[in-house]
């Protein structure tokens, strides 16, 4: 997969966050919204504790490795759920418009102050007869770290902890899956020496010719699924984000919807 730099310096403060301003994300009873930010607080709190620690976030397993600071998981955290959050309401219907979710996506990321790649979709071929999603998964991120092998023991350790998590387990797959299609992104994020995080940006879209009830761990077969990904590594502007910080935080909470578990590792 070639994937290309490409810089977010031509993009300033006020353009940044008035675009962050200008988008909408989806909005539920107002009554709800003290829940939310009831469930949203207590995963900060577990994320915050020392150790490695991970959380689905909508359709997106988030996990922490290393000494990452409170404020930067939390950055991470928000900043992947706005983005999710914004491109489901301009696109809502999964089962439509793959690429341009995918494009929407990275360019809410960029605009929030993530390295942005020239990445593109590529179909994922080669796959064994039966497979499931989180092995895939796994593979793709090896391909970019490397010989990394404590992060890929890190992620293979949230896979197996999502499966006894079932709150989490169900939230992800409930946002994950259209009818006849699917998207999710698995986001090993990585303290870096001079204090900032490194994600491994890996996002995942599949189309199939059965109606999809289970994403993850169900068993595919390669002849009724067409599988696209991207993965890079994706670091984060710290100053370029504290710009639309709090931007974000009141959408999430305006928004109030419970898009957040913990999981226990």
């Amino acid at each position: 997969m070639d994937i290309k730099n490409s810089s977010v310096n031509g993009v300033d403060d006020v353009e940044r966050l008035g675009f962050v301003s200008s988008l909408e994300l989806p909005v539920v009873a107002p009554s709800l919204i003290p829940r939310f930010k009831t469930l949203r607080a207590s995963a900060l709190k577990a994320v915050a504790a020392e150790g490695d620690s991970a959380l689905v976030t909508g359709n997106s397993v988030v996990s922490f490795v290393g000494d990452l600071s409170e404020q930067l998981k939390q950055d991470v955290q928000d900043g992947v759920l706005f983005a999710q959050l914004a491109v489901d309401k301009k696109f809502p219907n999964k089962d439509t418009h793959r690429v341009e979710r995918f494009n929407y996506y990275n360019e809410i990321l960029s605009k929030c102050g993530w390295t942005t790649t020239g990445e593109s979709m590529h179909k994922v071929t080669g796959l064994k007869q039966k497979f499931t999603m989180d092995q895939v998964a796994l593979e793709i991120i090896a391909s970019v770290v490397g010989p990394n092998k404590v992060l890929l023991e890190v992620v293979a350790q949230v896979f197996n902890a999502l499966k006894d998590t079932p709150k989490a387990l169900s939230l992800f797959e409930n946002e994950t899956k259209g009818v006849n299609s699917g998207n999710f992104q698995i986001l090993p994020c990585i303290a870096t020496r001079d204090g900032g995080v490194l994600m491994i940006k890996t996002c995942l879209q599949f189309t199939s010719s059965t109606r999809v009830t289970k994403v993850l761990f169900w068993e595919w077969s390669h002849t009724n699924v067409d599988l696209y990904a991207a993965a890079s590594n994706t670091s984060l502007n710290q100053r370029q984000y504290a710009v639309v910080r709090q931007t974000i935080i009141n959408k999430l909470e305006a928004s109030g919807k419970h898009f957040i578990e913990n999981i226990e590792l």
